[in-house]
């Protein structure tokens, strides 16, 4: 006796999804967009902090030249350190504040760095602020005597 096999004995496969497969790839799809656009917050949040270190260092240097060549100590030029903390947030792309008063030099930035799967959900970028300080430093030896 021999078995034969018709086309109505073979199970059909109709392309039925079960619900945890569905589940399980948006929840991959969800922890993906977690680590990619948390990674670019990130990214954003260290730019922004290294900008405003940059823009606080530029500006510091901006020293009035007469105490300085009279052997007094050195004194800030506000006005040349806000130009020049200014002139640096400019050529890195970045928004930001500055601000010389006295020895100290404040600055804060402001950033954003686009998304990748946020985007799909209408989030197209994630922003970021920073800040540093810079205080003018005296000389040991003028400290020394």
């Amino acid at each position: 006796m021999r078995l034969r096999w018709t086309r109505s004995d073979v199970p059909r496969e109709e392309g039925s999804v079960s619900v945890f497969l569905v589940v399980a790839v948006i929840a991959l799809l969800l922890a993906s967009g977690l680590v990619v656009d948390g990674g670019r917050k990130l990214q954003a949040l260290r730019r922004a902090d290294a900008v405003a270190e940059e823009a606080a260092r530029a500006a510091g240097q901006a020293l009035q030249a007469a105490p300085s060549v009279r052997g007094m100590p050195p004194r800030l030029d506000a006005v040349s350190a806000t130009a020049a903390g200014r002139a640096y947030l400019s050529s890195a792309g970045v928004t930001g504040t500055v601000v010389a008063r006295g020895d100290v030099i404040d600055v804060t930035t402001s950033t954003s760095e686009p998304t990748v799967f946020l985007a799909v959900i209408g989030i197209h970028s994630v922003s970021a602020t920073g800040s540093a300080s810079a205080r003018l430093a005296r000389g040991l030896a003028q400290e020394a005597s």
